[in-house]
């Protein structure tokens, strides 16, 4: 809300006769009105989240760009503090009722007078203060003065008087009713009345006391505890929609800047229900309006709480006693956006509750559909966890136009990214895909390899038995592990079981260089492979090695043959074994 309308501006003008108001100043007024709203954005963030949440740096991020901004038009930003007022020169750039929650109030009240900001906060002073007014307002700091002296910063000066001596100032207390009715005093002393039960009608130093019967008692202590349990940020809540709800475009966006301050501290708390209640009937006004800017103005709140939502849903699994009811996590899956969805990735694999995974997998599924770029660029991702998941929801939902970032991701440094990016690959039945899982086939990783026999096997790629059988007849593939051998061989059956016979009849009785016979091991597993293919050509292979010398791969063959008599269809569970 600004508070440096055209009336305000009069007013100043006709109780200040010295002052002087030109349209220079009032345009450099409006600029930091800006910078401290986007400050307050950044401070009620850095109390609702931990360090590091990506939503501080953005909101950080706005802050400075105000800040450059303001650069432009002044030397230094010097604001005085009043008691619930921040001014520049006599323009008030912040002004809210007096609270628990006020800024400025916050300030003035341990005796800070002035604050000053100078050309260099920006490089990272100005976010170690936003840091210290936040932990001090988690109470996590006893002294916020003492805390800025002790700092001494260089870029971000204060000047304060010492509350405690200075009998001018006097500090009020803060409401944290104001603007709700009665104030904290007035309840008490009610209560207060009330507690001491009915009385009789006396006259005491000239007044007359209250004279309540036992009905009216009971009835004023019952209406004494029905107030004191409102839950009033419902109440509130109700009010700040029945505002909006109002055709009045400024009061909307006023509503929405309430709301958007507000959220943090619901979903801190947490308040499932009252961010529930929020978020279904913004959407649903929002949509009876059919107006595009109330529509538009609704998304921009919805897209800045949609990662501290999704943080929320996905915490659910942790603490399900205080999780949200069925309703109110369907209304927060619901209003999740685009920014949602690396956060909802990230969470996944933690979720060990098959329904809520099924929801928000749902959900999930439904910000791909509306928002596919945004998950293709999730596999660039630093974090190669957060990439590796992001493929493995492009191959679920079989997004083709994605091929070239799981390719990209496939040659990455990390082999659980490059891993992963070779699994999807294996569910893209493009050209592309499968000319990427063959050149896998070379990987220094043995997750990676196993990874593209497995989606050579879907896809059987064009060029796949001249790949398979150029690493089987390698002079390393004897020194592999003997499961390595297995599945490479039993992949070569499944892509070409007829050109598979003669690979593996010149592993099981042929002989390699210098005429010496291939390892046992290689031999055993071929045998295994022929009892895969099941054709009369494979048994013949096998029968020729019926009376091997060596006892593995004798061992091997009569059991291959044997299955092949049962007419056992695959031997894979075999080879595995």
């Amino acid at each position: 809300m600004s508070h440096l309308q055209d009336q305000d501006l009069a007013d100043l003008e006709s109780g200040s006769p010295t002052a002087v108001v030109d349209e220079v100043d009032l345009e450099t007024a409006r600029r930091i009105e800006g910078f401290v709203i986007a400050l307050l954005k950044d401070y009620r963030t850095r109390q609702a989240y931990a360090r590091g949440n990506q939503l501080i740096d953005r909101f950080h991020s706005a802050v400075l760009d105000q800040l450059h901004d303001l650069w432009d038009h002044l030397p230094h930003l010097t604001l005085t503090i009043d008691e619930g007022r921040l001014l520049w020169r006599e323009f008030p750039v912040y002004d809210e009722p007096i609270g628990h929650d006020n800024f400025a109030f916050m300030f003035f009240r341990d005796g800070l007078r002035t604050l000053a900001l100078l050309p260099g906060c920006d490089q990272g002073e100005l976010r170690e203060f936003l840091e210290i007014l936040a932990n001090y307002r988690r109470g996590r700091a006893a002294d916020l003065l003492a805390t800025l002296w002790h700092r001494d910063f260089s870029f971000v000066r204060i000047e304060y008087v010492d509350v405690g001596e200075d009998e001018g100032v006097q500090v009020p207390a803060g409401d944290r009713n104001v603007g709700a009715g009665e104030t904290i005093a007035d309840m008490s002393e009610i209560e207060r009345v009330v507690s001491e039960g009915p009385v009789s009608a006396e006259v005491d130093d000239g007044f007359n006391k209250i004279l309540l019967s036992e009905a009216e008692h009971s009835y004023l202590q019952r209406e004494i505890e029905l107030e004191l349990e409102r839950p009033l940020p419902h109440d509130v809540t109700l009010a700040l929609l029945d505002q909006f709800e109002m055709r009045d475009q400024e009061r909307r966006r006023q509503v929405v800047d309430i709301l958007r301050g507000l959220l943090p501290r619901l979903l801190a708390e947490p308040d499932f229900a009252t961010v529930a209640l929020i978020v279904n009937e913004l959407q649903l006004l929002a949509n009876r309006t059919g107006e595009q800017d109330t529509q538009q103005l609704v998304l921009s709140l919805l897209r800045d709480m949609s990662e501290a939502m999704a943080d929320l849903v996905s915490a659910k699994h942790e603490h399900d006693d205080d999780g949200p009811e069925q309703h109110e996590l369907e209304a927060l899956l619901g209003a999740l956006q685009a920014e949602a969805i690396p956060t909802l990735v990230r969470a996944l694999p933690a979720m060990t509750d098959f329904a809520l995974r099924e929801q928000v997998e749902d959900a999930l599924d439904d910000l791909v559909a509306r928002f596919p770029d945004q998950l293709a660029e999730l596999t660039s991702a630093d974090d190669p966890m957060l990439a590796a998941e992001a493929a493995k929801i492009i191959a679920r939902l079989g997004l083709e136009d994605a091929v070239g970032d799981l390719v990209r991701l496939s040659k990455r440094n990390e082999s659980v990214a490059r891993r992963a990016g070779v699994e999807a690959l294996g569910h893209m039945p493009v050209e592309r895909a499968g000319t990427t899982v063959l050149r896998a086939l070379d990987d220094a990783d043995w997750t990676v390899r196993k990874a593209a026999l497995e989606a050579i096997t879907r896809l059987t790629p064009v060029g796949a038995t001249g790949e398979l059988r150029r690493h089987i007849a390698s002079r390393s593939f004897a020194g592999r592990d003997e499961v390595e051998q297995a599945v490479f061989l039993r992949t070569l059956v499944v892509a070409d079981p007829e050109a598979a016979v003669p690979e593996l009849s010149r592993l099981l009785n042929g002989r390699g260089r210098w005429g010496v016979r291939h390892a046992a091991i290689v031999r055993a597993g071929a045998a295994r492979a022929l009892a895969m293919v099941g054709t009369p050509a494979a048994a013949a292979v096998l029968t020729k090695a019926r009376k091997d010398r060596n006892s593995t791969v004798a061992d091997a063959v009569r059991l291959s043959l044997r299955h092949l008599e049962q007419n056992v269809g695959a031997f894979e569970d075999g080879a595995e074994a």
